[in-house]
């Protein structure tokens, strides 16, 4: 520090903590209790943070299971769109969404028949991809259907934990493996008119799960666009109950050893009751209430970290760092770790399941045409936070890069779901709908708590909440990696 500079108010705190007394090396009795109290609460704000993913998918896991039952056959499909009646972090309202949690532990390898034309994925139970085949020199992880092996023409996946013999022949298959009991599986279905989502209920609705061994149960198709859910993971010391049950339900994780042994010395072991005392139960709560506003402080100044930003001059990030001048080119791979180093992106991975769920491939394809790309924007032009009692404009060129569509969400700061606003059904628009042209084919959507009398495109936000914008282009053209498109920023205009 420069001598004479003012040291912010926050480092006291830290300061008292490191000049703590000692006695001959050994700290007082009352040194001892408080750095055993700062470690076991530090401790516990970096495992809130690591386990952001697991928790994360978890919460959805207990919620379609509380609303529709559990079971390899149960699907929750948002028949109606996803509305934001359902709680669920940055979901997307402009396709049809199915929703299945599978225990393998109950049913043995699994298999999957999917039709065609059906786009999903399969994620552990901490939300990493499932390694799949390898085919033509190309390693399929997490994807089925159209960005997947079978590439739309429909075919057989059988899901199959790591090192278990599934006991038949394999090769009529596309083998995923799994190294945790718990696995979801992520399927969206497209509709070319937003007045008739049959064909993407039925693309959804057509695919069946049954265990490759024993009878089968038939699938039940639990209809949830009208069913108000809450699948938010708590930041309060619920999350460690959540977190236990996560772990109790599971095969020991071979991945991340140091960091499942930070996770017991706060007393959260598999075959071991989760028993924490007062103080341990008032050190979490205080945990997961900082963790958790620290990753939505990641998440918010996104923009102001290295290679984030899809263009320079914009405010829009990427879930994935990636650069400005070669958008072919992630810097991180599908668990979030550096491909130079290895090493865990923790601020991206933050980021990325504080606020989003699922990874596949697909959703970091750098083909033309093939999987989905993602723009997140928390801040306006000027570098503020998007906030709901103010009211934006921003400006798209015209010919938006997506081959089958794309959408415009607003989701709430807080909870990463869909804006809760009076005043309108869904969250998005999209180009199904379609989202209407100015006379040159640019488009120009105003966001705010009312409707500008010049607004043609409008979404509704809500006064005194934050909110943040999502991008989404579904098989992204040429154009949007030769960076030849570029969407506008939000331009705050009242």
């Amino acid at each position: 520090m420069i001598e004479g500079e003012s040291v912010p108010d926050y480092l006291e705190r830290y300061r008292e903590l490191a000049e703590l007394p000692f006695q001959g090396g050994y700290p007082t009795s009352e040194s001892a209790a408080a750095l055993r109290a700062e470690l076991y609460f530090q401790r516990a704000v970096q495992t809130y943070l690591w386990a952001l993913p697991a928790v994360n998918l978890f919460a959805m896991r207990e919620s379609v299971g509380r609303d529709f039952g559990r079971g390899y056959n149960v699907m929750a499909v948002y028949e109606k769109r996803l509305k934001p009646n359902t709680l669920i972090t940055t979901p997307n309202s402009d396709v049809i969404y199915g929703l299945v949690f599978i225990d393998l532990s109950e049913t043995g390898p699994l298999v999957i028949e999917a039709p065609e034309m059906v786009q999903g994925l399969v994620d552990d139970a901490w939300h990493r991809p499932l390694i799949g085949p390898v085919i033509d020199g190309v390693q399929y992880l997490a994807d089925v259907g159209i960005p997947g092996p079978d590439q739309g023409k429909g075919g057989k996946y059988l899901i199959v934990r790591e090192g278990e013999d599934p006991g038949v022949d394999v090769s009529d298959y596309f083998v995923y493996t799994s190294p945790t009991n718990g696995i979801y599986i992520l399927l969206r279905g497209f509709f070319r008119s937003v007045d008739d989502l049959t064909p993407g209920v039925a693309h959804i609705e057509g695919i069946t799960l049954h265990p490759l061994h024993g009878d089968a149960e038939p699938m039940i198709h639990a209809h949830a666009s009208d069913q108000s859910a809450d699948a938010i993971f708590a930041h309060d010391f619920s999350y460690w109950e959540m977190l236990d049950r996560v772990i109790q339900s599971e095969r020991d994780d071979a991945v991340d050893p140091y960091m499942h042994g930070v996770l017991a010395a706060l007393g959260i072991r598999r075959g071991q009751e989760f028993a924490p005392t007062d103080e341990q139960r008032e050190l979490l709560d205080l945990a997961a209430k900082t963790a958790w506003r620290m990753a939505k402080g990641i998440a918010g100044d996104f923009d102001e970290t290295k290679n984030v930003l899809w263009w320079a001059d914009r405010r829009w990030v990427a879930h994935a760092r990636t650069t400005t001048d070669d958008f072919y080119r992630t810097l991180i791979d599908e668990s979030f770790s550096d491909r130079e180093t290895g090493f865990t992106d923790v601020d991206a991975k933050a980021h990325m399941f504080i606020n989003h769920f699922s990874i596949s491939t697909g959703m970091m394809s750098v083909t033309p045409g093939k999987g989905a790309k993602y723009c997140n924007a928390y801040k306006d032009a000027e570098g503020d936070y998007l906030r709901g009692e103010n009211t934006y404009r921003i400006d798209l060129p015209a010919d938006p890069p997506a081959n089958i569509l794309w959408s415009l969400t607003v989701y709430d700061a807080e909870t990463a779901s869909g804006v809760d606003a009076a005043g309108q059904t869904y969250p998005s628009l999209n180009s199904i709908d379609p989202i209407a042209a100015n006379d040159d084919g640019t488009f120009t959507i105003f966001v705010g708590p009312e409707r500008p009398a010049e607004a043609t495109n409008w979404l509704e936000t809500v006064p005194g909440r934050g909110w943040f914008g999502l991008l989404r282009w579904y098989g992204p053209k040429q154009e949007f990696f030769d960076r030849q498109y570029k969407p506008g920023d939000f331009v705050r205009v009242s």
